[in-house]
């Protein structure tokens, strides 16, 4: 006599098969994947199951779909197949928790995940004051109106703004005179955070650069199509041209449009430094009749106060990105660090975005939110 799972069998044989059986039934019950379902075979999931975005395990779920659901196999990949639903959707699943089935499918039974409950989170506690360094086209355009207001408003802070270039709003970081920036000059504030004087930069907004000029524009700047040639043509003709001088984010941005042609115009009777804000710039180039570089959102505000016209716009060097950057308060004990995380993210959330997004002048949006998620 044999014994298997206490009964008795008289062969050898028939023990055997009845092993076999058992640990046949064991494997299908843990488990072991499908290998005989192939494309357009019909089979049903032996448990709740996952179905995912792709064929693993750390791939997206797009639903659970309850123990008998019906799916039909498109193709196998390993131990998974991609499989569609009677409802329309498709994804993967795993073999292991598929049978085949005949007939039709059946509709589909999704299992419903419990939602957890949403806790409003409390605002953080920020100190009662807060500077903002931040440049001047960001003052000039009406923005920090709407802006600060709204942020004030919400976490009870009085935001004393100073807007000055963007290098002097760095260098105010630097030294501790402010909590918080908002600049325009991408590898002037990588190097503020790599040094160690900011925290948590983000991205917040673009708008582009203009070159703006004469409207009989006598270098003929109209006839270029990118700014590096566009400023040749005004150094050759010497004609005359306005900058900023004082390394605002427009500044930088200027000299790096002459480096192209390793060009320095500093000195020429032509060029002159304004050592003012943008929209006092402009206004000087306008009573001169010279060119100069400003941002959109600028010009947008003031374009229909001065006598220029834009000459050239578009060129992918003209790209003008916003990022604001919280002080490092490990440098200085003094800063109001909360109220500066505060508004890094109220600047950068839905709320602030909507703003920035919303504020117009003379029917012209002047910044692009692009805060990334």
């Amino acid at each position: 006599m044999y014994y298997v799972k206490g009964r008795a069998f008289k062969t050898i044989s028939t023990a055997l098969l009845v092993v076999a059986m058992v640990f046949g039934c064991l494997g299908v019950a843990y488990g072991q994947a499908n290998v005989s379902l192939k494309a357009g075979d019909t089979a049903k999931t032996t448990t709740n199951l996952n179905l995912r975005a792709g064929a693993s395990m750390e791939s997206k779920v797009l639903m659970v779909a309850a123990k008998g659901t019906q799916v039909v196999i498109e193709a196998n990949s390993n131990d998974w197949y991609k499989v569609s639903l009677a409802n329309g959707k498709a994804g993967f699943m795993h073999g292991r928790y598929l049978v085949k089935v005949e007939g039709a499918l059946a509709p589909v039974a999704e299992v419903k995940q419990p939602v957890p409950a949403q806790t409003k989170q409390p605002l953080p506690k920020v100190e009662s004051t807060m500077v903002l360094a931040t440049t001047t086209s960001t003052q000039d355009t009406g923005l920090l109106d709407v802006l600060v207001p709204a942020f004030d408003k919400k976490y009870g802070v009085t935001t004393k703004v100073i807007a000055v270039g963007t290098g002097e709003a760095i260098e105010m970081g630097k030294q501790g005179n402010a909590d918080v920036i908002l600049v325009h000059a991408r590898a002037s504030e990588d190097q503020f955070v790599a040094s160690g004087y900011g925290i948590n930069r983000k991205d917040v907004m673009y708008n582009y650069f203009f070159l703006v000029g004469p409207k009989d524009d006598p270098a003929k700047v109209s006839d270029t199509k990118d700014a590096e040639t566009a400023m040749k043509k005004i150094a050759d003709t010497n004609s005359k041209f306005v900058s900023r001088g004082d390394q605002s984010g427009t500044h930088k941005k200027e000299l790096t449009i002459w480096d192209k042609y390793k060009l320095k115009p500093q000195g020429s009777k032509w060029y002159m430094e304004s050592g003012q804000g943008m929209g006092a710039t402009l206004t000087m180039a306008s009573e001169m009749g010279a060119y100069t570089l400003v941002d959109s959102g600028t010009w947008y505000k003031f374009a229909d106060k001065v006598e220029l016209k834009v000459v050239l716009q578009g060129d992918p060097i003209l790209f003008n990105p916003y990022g604001v950057i919280a002080v490092n308060p490990e440098k200085y004990s003094n800063l109001s660090k909360n109220a500066a995380a505060a508004f890094v993210d109220f600047i950068t959330s839905e709320e602030g975005q909507k703003i920035i997004g919303d504020f117009k002048a003379n029917g012209q949006q002047l910044f692009v939110p692009d805060a990334k998620k």
